[in-house]
């Protein structure tokens, strides 16, 4: 796969709780999700708070772009 062909999305400000599996559940209704990273404390383990979701379609993207998300209580 080109990474010219896909988008990836900076999703900031989620719960400590969200995990990867979450954001690929949530956005995947957007197209298809190629790849959700939370980003760690590479010391503790603990998530950082934000996050990036790869689409393998950059219209996918788009659509995300266009709407307002809460994800664990949090938007």
């Amino acid at each position: 796969m080109e990474t010219s062909e896909h988008a990836k999305l900076f999703i900031g400000g989620i719960s400590w709780e969200t995990n990867e599996e979450t954001l690929t559940e949530h956005f995947k209704r957007y197209g298809e999700v190629a790849e959700s990273v939370i980003m760690r404390d590479r010391n503790t383990g603990s998530t950082r708070g934000f996050g990036f979701v790869l689409f393998s379609n950059p219209s996918a993207a788009d659509k995300a772009l266009q709407d307002k998300h809460v994800i664990a209580g949090r938007t």
